[in-house]
């Protein structure tokens, strides 16, 4: 019997290219529905493999984690390329010229982002023409105040780059020709690893190269991952590979579940309830169990409550009012009536 083929030691092939195929089949399916209704051609829709894990980062970083792909997303022959760079403007574009790098179709600096892009339109117009934007990565921390979240919303990130290395050429081909994981607090992460145009054997082949990267930016590795998904923009979910559903090792509930000698110990330790000192009104030294405390509690309905909170606020306005009244009778008794008012 021949041995099933899998994707670091634990994807099958197989399965993988199952889940493509039917989505590729899907996708195609709807997007021709859609161009025989609409007039404007739609965007281009992103292949994304999306990462469920079992426990949430505790960090949420700006700065995203570079995953190689065979098959790039971006043509810079086809897709104009924005560079954002630090001040001044006029020294990175003569840097771009002198190492002969063409595929930057753009570059904008701090100031003329401040400035011309100031306003709305303009921002919206920057985003629209341009495929993809790199920036200076020690601009980074300043550029989500700057851009807006249109940018975010759109996946369009600005992705860090280095620009004061030797070989800056290929920093930035190694930027345009990689895709790029975004680490957030929950528990669900989505990496694009494909185009719908492109064919399924490619996006099969981007896996293959992106995942074992994916799974080494994640906290815990694979024993912290729950399941992989494949999806479009706007298609339902695919599964591709889910872990066991079990506490056994690298199961789902893994290191969550307590044994039958923790669960008696705090059983036992719940049976000795201490006692609570009672509210400072009460005279001193008079002590409560906290099972009383917890029965009369129980015993006080929802209704009651709105009732008595109801009655103190009744309360409350009478005796604005009374105050108000006597405070406006004494003054009118020390200053009197003004002249020309009967």
């Amino acid at each position: 019997m021949a041995k099933t083929e899998l994707i670091d030691s634990r994807i099958s092939v197989k399965q993988c290219t199952r889940a493509v195929h039917a989505l590729h089949a899907y996708a195609l399916k709807k997007q021709k529905e859609q161009e025989e209704n609409e007039l404007l051609p739609s965007n281009e829709q992103y292949v994304w493999l999306q990462i469920t894990v079992k426990r949430m980062h505790p960090e949420h970083k700006i700065k995203p984690f570079k995953i190689p792909l065979k098959h790039p997303l971006i043509d810079p022959r086809v897709t104009p390329v924005c560079l954002i760079t630090k001040d001044p403007q006029r020294e990175y574009k003569d840097l771009i010229e002198s190492h002969k790098i063409k595929f930057v179709s753009r570059v904008v600096g701090i100031t003329k982002l401040k400035g011309k892009f100031k306003s709305y339109e303009a921002r919206r117009m920057l985003l629209k023409e341009n495929g993809m934007f790199l920036a200076d990565e020690r601009v980074i921390p300043l550029l989500p105040g700057l851009l807006g979240k249109k940018w975010f919303d759109a996946k369009k990130q600005p992705i860090p780059v280095c620009l004061t290395r030797k070989d800056l050429k290929g920093e930035l081909e190694r930027a345009i020709e990689s895709t790029y994981m975004h680490q957030n607090r929950g528990t669900c992460t989505s990496v694009k690893i494909g185009l719908l145009s492109h064919a399924p054997e490619k996006v099969i082949d981007n896996i293959k190269i992106s995942l074992p990267a994916i799974v080494n930016n994640i906290k815990g590795n694979w024993d912290n991952v729950q399941s992989l998904h494949i999806k479009t923009n706007s298609s339902i979910s695919l599964p591709i590979w889910t872990c066991e559903l079990g506490d056994a090792a690298g199961g789902r509930w893994d290191g969550m579940v307590q044994s039958k000698d923790k669960s008696e110990e705090n059983m036992d330790l719940e049976e000795h309830v201490p006692e609570v000192p009672v509210s400072k009104g009460k005279s001193k030294g008079t002590k409560k169990h906290l099972d009383e405390i917890v029965e009369k509690s129980e015993s006080v309905t929802l209704k009651e409550v709105k009732q008595k909170r109801s009655t103190e606020g009744a309360e409350k306005k009478k005796v604005k009012f009374v105050k108000g009244a006597t405070t406006k009778s004494v003054k009118g008794t020390l200053i009197g009536k003004k002249p020309g008012r009967p």
